[in-house]
């Protein structure tokens, strides 16, 4: 009785007798000895041995049972284990044999080959640097770009009142600390900027670092304290979001309190001179946005700010003057009550308007956006000038030059007089 075994050959199954098995095995193992220093060695031996199991017959069920005979047939259809070889010698297990080589180098396809393979791998470096090149530009803009970002910032939240970035903001803003303070409504200015800065600055940080690692080809190693930064970020947006959205709401509304009088005729002149002076107020904080200033005493928690006056032309022979205090609060009700209570003293008499050159709150009243327009309209040919030592500039008249003193209306605009 004849032993058998079962076997798997590229990846089909077999039941061999143990004669057949010895004389297969043995073909198998010069086979393998062949070509298994050989580039691509290995699809060769399981092109084989897909071939050995097609002329088995694999596939079928119960498995084909091979015998010598077929072990011989397969080996007379393949070609005996020398014909692999050529002049050189291997040695298998117990005997030496000459190789013959199965593969011409100097055929038509092996030639064609070489050169597609040649080309794709030049054409691979390449391109790999051209990426190089690519990666390394970016992450320099990225790099440039997140630095002088954060550095900006950073300057800007803690260095905000040195002379040369407040000349170099656009508006030109000073202490921004204390003009955060009020126009917030909080002294909470603190945990703002806090949040302010975490919300800019980790994107500004992580576009830094972002360029380094494009340039450098530097690995991720710091997955958790990204995760970690991207959840702080998210928790600073929210808070910063929920605590600016509750200051914010008290101008959601916005009222307005107008005193008016009517100049018919207007005089030929009017003459402006200032009535309370800003000098007078004694308070230890100020802040401003572009030419509009604020106040503060925080003795008495008294707050003091710029009024705004606008003179133009009339499309009549009269002309008016009119100021509107504002007041901003969550409804029409409190903002118009705000409104009354924004404290500004002006007069008319003769020919001469008297201006305070400020507004003030009561003690202990917040902000809340409010604001003082003074609106001048007057007939063509009228002359607007100012009391010696005034400029028109005092009450925000932005638009013109503070050392001119004398005006025209002229084709309904404020213009100035000419020698």
């Amino acid at each position: 009785m004849k032993k058998t075994i079962d076997i798997n050959i590229a990846g089909q199954l077999f039941r061999i007798d143990e004669e057949a098995w010895e004389i297969l095995k043995l073909y198998l193992a010069h086979v393998s000895a062949r070509f298994s220093s050989e580039q691509g060695g290995d699809e060769t031996v399981a092109d084989i041995e897909a071939r050995i199991a097609e002329i088995f017959g694999g596939g079928n069920e119960p498995p084909t049972l091979v015998s010598k005979e077929m072990v011989n047939n397969m080996i007379n259809i393949m070609g005996a284990p020398e014909d692999y070889y050529d002049d050189s010698t291997m040695s298998v297990r117990s005997g030496t044999y000459s190789r013959k080589s199965m593969y011409d180098p100097n055929s038509l396809s092996a030639r064609v080959g070489k050169a597609l393979s040649e080309f794709f791998r030049v054409f691979g470096k390449l391109m790999s640097a051209i990426l190089r090149v690519i990666a390394i530009f970016l992450g320099a803009i990225f790099t440039t770009m997140g630095f002088t970002l954060l550095f900006a910032f950073t300057i800007l939240i803690f260095f905000s009142n040195t002379t040369f970035l407040t000349s170099a903001i656009e508006p030109e803003m000073t202490n921004i600390h204390t003009l955060l303070s009020i126009v917030l409504n909080s002294n909470m200015v603190w945990p703002v900027l806090i949040l302010t800065a975490l919300v800019v600055l980790i994107p500004l940080a992580s576009l830094t670092w972002l360029g380094i690692k494009m340039i450098f080809r530097i690995r991720e190693k710091f997955r958790v304290l990204s995760i970690v930064l991207f959840v702080i970020w998210i928790a600073s947006l929210c808070a910063l979001g929920v605590f600016l959205s509750l200051q914010l709401s008290v101008y959601s509304n916005r009222e307005n309190v107008e005193q008016r009088i009517s100049l018919d005729p207007a005089p030929k002149t009017i003459w402006i001179a200032p009535g309370a002076r800003m000098a007078e107020i004694d308070y230890d904080e100020s802040a401003s946005v572009d030419n509009f200033k604020f106040l503060r005493s925080t003795q008495t928690n008294r707050l003091w700010a710029t009024p705004e006056l606008n003179i133009y032309g009339s499309d009549t022979t009269a002309g008016w003057i009119s100021v509107d205090k504002w007041g901003c609060s969550k409804s029409d009700t409190e903002a118009r009550a705000n409104a009354r209570e924004v404290g500004f003293n002006w007069r008319f008499s003769g020919d001469t308007l008297y201006l305070d050159e400020y507004f003030s709150l009561p003690e202990g009243r917040r902000w809340n956006g409010s604001l003082v327009d003074i609106d001048i309209s007057l007939p063509e040919g009228t002359e607007v000038r100012c009391v010696p030592g005034t400029s028109l500039s005092t009450w925000l008249l932005r638009s013109h030059d503070p050392e001119v003193t004398e005006w025209l209306i002229e084709d309904g605009h404020l213009r100035k007089m000419t020698d």
